[in-house]
């Protein structure tokens, strides 16, 4: 029996990983400011702020680094997105800051 192997030059996966990182960066330097949650935080929490962040019609995008979730986000959106409060708890929103409901008059 005869093996076959298919011919593919040495550095074309990497050119490829390059290339998506690079897209990936490109995307995540498009916003201005950045929520770093650590990797443990629960999905029952993680869901509900980026429900939340949804609802509110906030634009992110949601990366991934080492022991880190990240969202990437516009500034003054940071009453919309998690912060870790003066309690070391994460919480939706700013400590000192009601959201802003557009309901209200």
């Amino acid at each position: 029996m005869t093996k076959h192997q298919i011919p593919q030059p040495v550095g074309e996966d990497r050119k490829l990983s390059d290339q998506q990182l690079t897209g990936l960066e490109h995307l995540r330097s498009s916003f201005d400011a950045e929520v770093h949650l650590p990797k443990e935080i629960s999905r029952e929490f993680l869901s509900a702020a980026l429900l939340w962040a949804i609802d509110n019609k906030v634009d992110f995008g949601l990366f991934h680094e080492a022991g880190k979730i990240i969202i990437a986000h516009f500034g003054g959106d940071e009453i919309y997105l998690p912060s870790r409060w003066s309690d070391k708890r994460w919480h939706i929103g700013l400590e000192d800051k009601e959201p802003f409901d557009p309901g209200e008059d």
